[in-house]
This record gives C-alpha cells, sequence and structure tokens, in this order.
C-alpha cells in the first residue's frame, strides 16, 4: 500500500534522512523505533508531505505522492488520518465539535447522522459521553489522546499515522492508549504507521518493526525478530533531540 524509496533531508546542512526506504502492507502496523533525534518525525511528515524530501519518494497505491497535483493529493489525504504528538485539538472548540468538525467540512450527513457517529466514536475510545461538551484545556494529555484517535477514526481512514501517541502520558494512560490501538488494529482495517521510543508500545502492537538510527533504517523484520542486543545498540546512541 505505502512504500517509501530513497528518502533523503537534511536541515541547514545537518542530514536527517539518509536514503530511508520502507514497504507497509494493508492492514498492516508498522512500528518505527528508535530514541529521540533518530529522523522518525522527519520521516512521518515526508510521508504525508507535510514537508518535502530533498530526493526520493513516497508511493500510496503506486502513485509518487510527490508528482501530485495538490488537488489530486488531497483525494489520497481523504484516506489518511494523523494523530499529532501533541494532539493538535482546536482550544476554541469544545470535543464534539472537535470530532464533527471534519464531517461537517467532507462528509453529505444530516446533523442526526453526525450526532451519531460522534457520540459512537467517543465511546469506542472509552469515554463518557459528557466529555463531548468538554474542551480540551479540561482534559487531561490521555484524555485528549483518546478524542485524538476518536476524531481518526471519524475519518475512516484507510492509513492511521500516529506520531508518538504515548510520550508525555502517565503509565496508566499509556496503557489505555495502547489498549486503545490494539483495538482498533482487531476491528479497523487499517494500515497503521506509528513513531514511537516506546518498546513496550512495539512490543504490543506492531506486526512490523523498523528500527531508525542516525536517520538510516537499521533493521526491519517482526517484533519477535528485533533482540535484546538490537535495542540496546539502538538505544546506546546520544544525539540530540528530534527536528
Amino acid at each position: 500500500m505505502i512504500k517509501v524509496r530513497g528518502l533523503t533531508k537534511s536541515f541547514d546542512g545537518r542530514p536527517v534522512l539518509k536514503g530511508i526506504s520502507l514497504d507497509m502492507g494493508e492492514c498492516e502496523t508498522v512500528v518505527i523505533l528508535g530514541p529521540s533525534g533518530q529522523g522518525k518525525t522527519v520521516l512521518i511528515k515526508t510521508m504525508i508531505r507535510l514537508l518535502e524530501p530533498d530526493s526520493g519518494q513516497v508511493f500510496y497505491q503506486n502513485r509518487d505522492i510527490f508528482t501530485l497535483s495538490k488537488k489530486e493529493f488531497r483525494r489520497v489525504q481523504e484516506n489518511m488520518a494523523f494523530v499529532f504528538q501533541a494532539n493538535a485539538l482546536f482550544d476554541f472548540l469544545n470535543v464534539r465539535d472537535n470530532l464533527s468538525l471534519y464531517l461537517h467540512m467532507h462528509k453529505k450527513m444530516s446533523q442526526a447522522e453526525i450526532a451519531t457517529r460522534v457520540q459512537a466514536a467517543i465511546q469506542f475510545v472509552g469515554l463518557d459521553p459528557s466529555t463531548l461538551e468538554k474542551f480540551p484545556e479540561a482534559l487531561s494529555g490521555g484524555m485528549q489522546k483518546r478524542v485524538a484517535i476518536a476524531r481518526a477514526i471519524l475519518q475512516e481512514p484507510r492509513v492511521i499515522f500516529y506520531d508518538e501517541p504515548t510520550v508525555g502520558l502517565d503509565e496508566g494512560n499509556v496503557e489505555k492508549v495502547i489498549d486503545l490501538i490494539e483495538l482498533l488494529k482487531k476491528q479497523v482495517c487499517a494500515t497503521s504507521v506509528i513513531v514511537t521510543h516506546d518498546i513496550s508500545l512495539m512490543k504490543r502492537v506492531a506486526d512490523r518493526v523498523a528500527l531508525v538510527r542516525h536517520g538510516e533504517v537499521v533493521f526491519t523484520g517482526t517484533k519477535e525478530e528485533v533482540s535484546d542486543d538490537m535495542l540496546r545498540r539502538l538505544y546506546s546512541t546520544g544525539v540530540d533531540d528530534e527536528q
């Protein structure tokens, strides 16, 4: 479904991506694992064309997204959802309006249909319906993350991208988010691409793993093939924070 070929990207002359190539199949969960500073976030942002690469290609269903016009790429984007590290909820909208905004803008649905879909999404992520009337600032980090995932579900995407979905959460909320990603994996046939430094998340949800070090993929395989020695070597790397 998604093929990444030879992606390179530099900032101020410093190489961040160094010829990365990856494949992601239909309904597959691929975890891109590594500590901070390895280029993971730059990679995922390039995969959805938030960043332009210096060279390389990203194919979505055999079409290189960087050769598409803006109009053509918007049609591709309709099949994608992105769960941002900082959640990217609108502070001036309550949760109900944050969730329904996409449906109002992109779907021909009645108000009643939208209300039903939003209610189902908030319950799917394990939040009380009363949460719909609250504003993001009134929610914990874990609750905001689950709202962000609910918004992604409402788009009915073929691909869901997650950027560090457990970062900054306490242990209890980390478990809730991982449980939710596992539930989505079982119930929704979407390709999931997860950028994370969280080894426990990788071990729970990954079908395949790409280990990234210094902007290069140093290993791809199943999670069972990722040895403790590989992880020790991966996390012994000391680098600056990511772009």
